[in-house]
């Protein structure tokens, strides 16, 4: 009962700016879902995509409920990249669950406790040995997942590379893990916008809606949320 009254507090803890960023989303979500034929990836991707944008209005003001929002939305993702060909991007959202998510979920009294007493933030020699490894991580992935028959492998892999960095950084507490979501979201919309040109994923246009939200999100987290705070 304890645990209830706690998602019950703090699914109503949401605050003006990310309500008025859900209202935006689930009106343009719903309207992508009803213009076109509905179907079983249509309906996942609708539930996905609405959910995922809720768990990261709460991860930018730092509640830890996210968690299941966070596990359900990546579920969602794992069949639309899967059924998209973007196998690095399952394997990305599986990172997610694993280091952010499922601890999230485990440690829901305590996990909020490492911003309250201060978030770590990465040296110059940090950033320059994160963003080295993976620029050189790069090109064997992406020839890995060629090989697996990915269908973008060039943005895919990146997506994961970058993807798995910032859950690793997010477990470890470091604030800085927002800098490389926006990497991240940028690259996502890549991989969308991409789908979305050549035509091979029926739920490109949600999905490009969602990485261009979360973008958003991950820009109020840097500059405007608890995250950034050193307190």
């Amino acid at each position: 009962m304890n645990y209830l009254k706690w998602l019950g507090t703090e699914l109503r803890s949401i605050n003006t700016a990310g309500g008025i960023m859900l209202a935006f989303i689930v009106g343009v979500q719903l309207a992508f879902y009803l213009s076109a034929p509905i179907t079983g990836l249509s309906t996942i991707t609708l539930v996905a995509t609405l959910v995922g944008s809720a768990c990261t209005v709460y991860m930018m003001i730092g509640k830890p409920i996210n968690g299941w929002l966070g596990l359900i939305s990546a579920i969602g993702f794992i069949y639309i990249n899967w059924s998209a060909g973007h196998f690095a991007s399952v394997l990305d959202q599986l990172v997610f669950i694993t280091l952010i998510d499922i601890p999230l979920i485990l440690t829901w009294k305590t996990w909020g406790h490492k911003v309250k007493n201060g978030v770590k933030f990465l040296s110059k020699k940090g950033w320059i040995l994160t963003l080295a490894s993976m620029l050189i991580l790069w090109y064997p992935v992406m020839l890995i997942y060629s090989q697996l028959g990915d269908t973008n492998p060039l943005w895919d892999s990146i997506v994961l590379i970058i993807g798995a960095t910032a859950s690793l950084y997010v477990f470890k507490g470091y604030g800085d893990s927002y800098s490389l979501w926006l990497l991240s979201d940028g690259v996502n919309i890549m991989l969308w916008l991409s789908a979305a040109v050549i035509g091979y994923s029926a739920s490109s246009l949600p999905m490009l809606l969602t990485m261009a939200f979360y973008l958003a999100t991950a820009l109020y987290g840097r500059f405007f949320s608890i995250w950034r705070g050193k307190k």
